[in-house]
């Protein structure tokens, strides 16, 4: 029997806001994140005169096919798992300093440290699977059948066991609505904190992406599904965590939630009309 003060937080409307507090801070995570590699992507194709567009669906490159060198590939479509994975990996280490703060806003590093594990390593599955995206960077490396499905394995592994590894991270943001996480409120915790905002978030980005989406971004987004999988096998044998003492009270973070909504609109009607980043 629970005997915590936690026992009557396990609300549908605690459940609601905490969802929708995480998703929030999904979102924002993902913008920030996704248009900071395409931006750096855009503005490290300049050193080769080559002009991009970056819609809300993708970057479109405006050069001919012809113009394509070998260090070009090479570079330009590592950047965006390879940086993002670099500022995700910050992320992290943000995340891990601030971890038992009450603040609602530290979940954006770790979801920013996700994002970067499936833009990296998500992005390593889909390309070599589909050729596309980060593919082109394996194919003009030669790398032979064989190679590539030791890559798929690689890759595929990579996102399980990082998952696997920040499970205790994820469940550790629980502190700023409970005062510990045990057997009676971890599922509650874990549903409406990560798993759901999880998958709710992939089909947003999905959806708002819609409908030019290539079949590479959405293989990529997808893999978001497959991080989610050791979370959601894992949580039930995490031990009891103990946070602070004094009274939490769960309330709607509405900064993050417009802020959300605000960016969400601005992205697909800003980058709807695209935003050319020009060699000359």
């Amino acid at each position: 029997m629970d005997v915590t003060d936690d026992r009557n937080k396990r609300t549908p409307q605690n459940f609601l806001i905490i969802f929708s507090n995480s998703l929030s801070w999904l979102v924002i995570a993902f913008l920030f994140m996704y248009l900071i590699t395409q931006f750096a992507t855009s503005i490290a194709a300049m050193q080769f005169d080559y002009s991009s567009i970056i819609y809300y669906w993708s970057l479109v490159w405006d050069i001919d096919s012809r113009a394509w060198t070998s260090d070009a590939v090479k570079m330009l479509y590592s950047i965006a798992p390879g940086f993002g994975l670099f500022l995700g990996i910050m992320g992290l280490l943000v995340y891990i300093q601030m971890y038992d703060a009450l603040a609602y806003f530290k979940i954006f590093f770790l979801w920013c440290f996700a994002y970067a594990i499936i833009w990296s390593f998500g992005a390593m599955l889909a390309g070599t699977i589909l050729d596309k995206g980060f593919g082109y960077v394996v194919m003009y490396f030669y790398v032979k059948d064989t190679g590539k499905l030791v890559m798929t394995l690689i890759a595929l592994t990579m996102l399980l066991l990082i998952s696997t590894l920040t499970v205790k991270w994820f469940l550790f943001s629980a502190n700023s609505y409970f005062n510990q996480l045990n057997e009676y409120n971890r599922s509650f915790f874990t549903l409406s904190g990560v798993i759901l905002p999880l998958v709710a978030g992939t089909a947003i980005m999905i959806l708002i992406k819609l409908p030019l989406i290539p079949y590479y971004e959405l293989f990529v987004l997808l893999t978001g599904l497959v991080f989610a999988l050791p979370i959601l096998l894992r949580y039930k044998s995490m031990p009891t965590f103990f946070f602070d003492e004094f009274p939490i009270t769960i309330k709607l973070d509405k900064g993050a939630l417009i802020t959300a909504i605000v960016l969400l609109i601005a992205f697909r009607v800003a980058f709807d009309f695209g935003i050319r980043i020009s060699a000359g």
